[in-house]
């Protein structure tokens, strides 16, 4: 993975002091434990590709997973968080054996690649057979604003678009795909053609940031039986099932038969 590919290296910074108070990272990491826990509570091996300074890494290691973070630039990793094992990485060249972890999670990471199937495929490689992908991307293409631009974004998901990948390119069984964020979709969607990339996109007055983290987190708790119809962003988990693999496997090796028994095709008379 090149630099210039993903990430400008320079904002970690900036991120780190944002991870710590601003609103939106403090409900999401939340919201990730919630969905973990549902399928696979602590203790578990917890692998985070991409995962930056670690504030989820972080996160999930004070609620008892045994969390390694596997982070491509040494400037994120020099001031990450603490609490877990701290792993330099490309994503898409993992260094760890097949079958590894209960648990990968690729927050937010994604859609920085322009090639976002083969970090996929890795974190699938590592993943022990049963475990969970756990994926967090923006989403909904109509929200693309400026923002988009200044984090190196590649691209918006929508439900259906995630949904495909973790099924027919990842073979993967998907247990949840939820919109998050709900209320924040119409206030960007209304905002999104502003041009705002002389600020500081995690700028945010205190009050404000306090009330919305109030009422984010009654969201998420509402998300908890009821789904989200739409958002700004979207959590997926998806299983790595044995069966599902065996299938692929018998339709590569039944095509390979047809092929070389065929080799002209089928002849209909």
């Amino acid at each position: 993975m090149e630099k210039t590919d993903a990430f400008d290296p320079s904002l970690f910074e900036r991120l780190k002091k944002a991870e710590e108070k601003h609103f939106w990272f403090e409900v999401r990491r939340k919201w990730i434990f919630d969905k973990i826990k549902k399928f696979i509570p602590p203790p578990a091996k917890v692998l985070e590709t991409g995962c930056g300074t670690g504030n989820v890494s972080s996160f999930l290691a004070q609620k008892g997973y045994e969390v390694t973070g596997c982070e491509y630039y040494s400037e994120a990793l020099n001031i990450s968080w603490p609490g877990f094992l701290k792993v330099q990485g490309d994503t898409n060249n993992l260094p760890f054996e097949d079958n590894s972890f209960g648990i990968v999670g690729l927050f937010d990471m994604i859609e920085h690649l322009q090639d976002d199937i083969t970090a996929l495929k890795e974190a699938v490689r590592v993943l022990k057979k049963n475990g969970i992908i756990v994926v967090t991307v923006p989403a909904r293409e109509e929200l693309w604003s400026w923002f988009d631009e200044v984090s190196s974004h590649k691209r918006r998901y929508t439900r259906e678009m995630l949904k495909q990948i973790l099924i027919a390119k990842m073979n993967l069984k998907p247990l949840l795909i939820e919109y998050i964020f709900m209320s924040l979709y119409i206030p960007l969607k209304f905002t999104r053609r502003e041009n705002q990339k002389g600020n500081d996109q995690f700028r945010i007055n205190g009050l404000m940031n306090a009330l919305l983290r109030s009422f984010f987190h009654i969201e998420r708790f509402i998300s908890k039986a009821l789904p989200m119809p739409i958002g700004t962003s979207l959590i997926a988990v998806a299983q790595k099932v044995l069966v599902l693999i065996i299938f692929s496997l018998c339709s590569l090796m039944v095509l390979k038969f047809i092929y070389f028994t065929y080799p002209d095709g089928f002849i209909c008379s």
